[in-house]
């Protein structure tokens, strides 16, 4: 039978060959700030090479090898070790998170020992943090859309009543005043039927938001002629832009591809996007080029205008919901601010991408693909 004296070596072998397999890394330091013990997680979480890991190593060594390989940033590196030895000699408990060069994250926490020295436990927190931070950022955008979309329905809220306010006013002036000219009339007429239209664009808009993010959009996917789709959709606006005295462009290939996708949404991605276009291009001096590309596998489609242009942090922003970028001038353009939020999800919905480029004040360039027919 193995004697009291095997047993307690025995018991103590086994709790030092447990530490050893530890996920935290460990180190105790006695009064006198040098290495008593230590497992294996210890050197490999800091770096420290096996060699460090020596009976009696003071504290100051492992100081001095994190400051000559850079951890603690530019500076003298004697300094750096005798203010954090120094600080380390107060034996005050304390915990923190590191963030190593290899981008690891530490949790470190020191307990003092009754005798003095300490004992400090190391984990690794780097996957937690990422959740952190994750998490964070994802209730960050939640609450930054949750702003905008209750500033989007102030908005919107107020751009339905715009319209109604103009259609109501000039109906009752025609209906209050039979004698009228009838130039003036027809000008009333005119007015009329244009806020009818605005206000028709932005129920629509909304109604295709709310179908889209139900689930509940109709598709019929055919397969198109890439080239007679996109002439349609600059064929159908071709007035507006005559009004405003912009110059439209279109470039399309010999033999324009087959693609595969909606038509009716296809054309509204078009007109949408052309419709932006007009709206920032300046009058009477403005551009914009229509441009169809055929590759071996989906089709590109550009609209490129002469307008302001779109500031790097902003091009992102214009395909999200409930956002609207302001004009050259400050001011917000007309509109519900939903149409390239919509873009984007049938593009997204037939196999494609959309984006913007823009250099300002040079313009910017919409683009967005579709797969080609097989």
């Amino acid at each position: 039978m193995p004697s009291a004296k095997a047993v307690e070596a025995s018991r103590v072998d086994l709790i030092v060959g447990g530490l050893e397999y530890l996920a935290q890394g460990f180190s105790i330091f006695d009064q006198e700030l040098r290495l008593v013990a230590w497992n294996r997680q210890f050197l490999e979480l800091l770096g420290f090479p096996e060699t460090l890991g020596t009976i009696g190593r003071p504290l100051a060594d492992f100081f001095r090898f994190n400051a000559e390989r850079g951890d603690y940033g530019a500076g003298n590196i004697e300094e750096q070790v005798s203010e954090r030895t120094a600080l380390a000699s107060k034996a005050e408990p304390h915990c923190f998170e590191r963030v190593r060069p290899n981008g690891m994250v530490l949790e470190v926490r020191g307990t003092p020992l009754p005798g003095g020295g300490f004992v400090t436990t190391y984990s690794d927190v780097t996957e937690r943090k990422t959740w952190e931070d994750s998490l964070q950022a994802a209730k960050q955008k939640a609450e930054e859309a949750n702003q905008a979309k209750s500033a989007f329905l102030n908005m919107v809220t107020h751009d339905l009543r715009t319209p109604l306010t103009s259609i109501r006013s000039f109906a009752e002036i025609l209906g209050d005043n039979p004698d009228i000219d009838a130039e003036q009339r027809q000008e009333f007429l005119g007015i009329i039927n244009t806020e009818c239209l605005r206000l028709v664009r932005m129920i629509n808009d909304l109604l295709d938001f709310a179908k889209i993010e139900a689930g509940r959009m109709d598709w019929s996917i055919a397969e198109l002629d890439a080239g007679e789709l996109v002439k349609s959709a600059v064929t159908s606006l071709t007035p507006v832009f005559a009004e405003k005295r912009i110059v439209l462009e279109l470039a399309l290939p010999p033999q324009a591809p087959k693609i595969k996708g909606d038509r009716d949404r296809l054309t509204q991605v078009i007109i949408n996007l052309l419709s932006n276009a007009c709206k920032f291009a300046p009058e009477s001096t403005g551009r914009v080029r229509v441009s169809l590309d055929g590759g071996p596998t989906e089709a590109r489609i550009s609209v490129a205008d002469n307008g302001p242009g779109i500031a790097t942090e902003q091009q992102q922003q214009v395909f999200e919901e409930f956002r609207q970028v302001l004009g050259a001038n400050g001011t917000r353009p007309p509109g519900t601010g939903l149409g390239l939020a919509i873009c984007r999800r049938i593009v997204d919905h037939l196999g494609g991408r959309i984006w913007v480029t823009s250099t300002p004040p040079d313009g910017a360039t919409f683009s967005f693909t579709i797969p080609n027919s097989p």
